[in-house]
């Protein structure tokens, strides 16, 4: 199976980041394909709210790196997505990428994807494993890619005080949620 991953830090080796890679380390092991994004290297421009997507049944029609996105993730069979909590949301890039998927619905506000794609959220705050601070807010950026017939397969929350290590119960999780992708 095809996976397409979208890190959404900035930083090369953040927390959300290094629970990604461990996510994408078991899913590799277990024989998936991954194709990975990161948002800081991608240009990926705003939703203009031309409507052109719905009303011709056809994919965002703005040129930019959005377009081999959306051809991966039509052939994926799981979507993970990251982000760091900043101000206490998920951070403006990830958002300016999860408005995009609004193509993904036909006029009938039906989505255009094969149902049952996996979804993975990882998402990392600063504040203390105090996971239910921030949830609606994950799960509200969650629920974008949920209303296009996704299957929510796992959910990280890392906060400031968690274990990262290769024997932490974050990264097992993480490694066992992509190996049983």
């Amino acid at each position: 199976m095809k996976i397409t991953a979208v890190l959404g830090s900035p930083r090369e080796n953040s927390v959300s980041t290094r629970i990604a890679k461990k996510a994408l380390q078991g899913a590799q092991e277990a024989g998936h394909e991954v194709r990975l994004y990161h948002i800081q290297d991608m240009e990926v421009m705003g939703c203009q709210g031309c409507g052109c997507c719905r009303k011709h049944n056809t994919d965002c029609v703005i040129e930019d790196d959005m377009e081999s996105y959306f051809q991966d993730l039509r052939e994926s069979g799981a979507l993970i997505v990251t982000s760091p909590n900043y101000y206490s949301q998920i951070a403006g890039p990830m958002i300016t990428f999860m408005n995009r998927h609004y193509c993904l619905s036909d006029k009938e506000r039906k989505s255009r994807l094969q149902p049952g794609v996996k979804l993975i959220g990882i998402f990392a705050q600063g504040a203390p494993e105090n996971y239910e601070k921030y949830q609606a807010n994950y799960d509200w950026y969650l629920n974008t890619f949920l209303s296009k017939d996704m299957e929510l397969a796992g959910k990280i929350i890392a906060g400031g005080d968690s274990d990262l290590s290769e024997d932490g119960e974050i990264m097992k999780r993480a490694w066992q949620i992509g190996n049983s992708l």
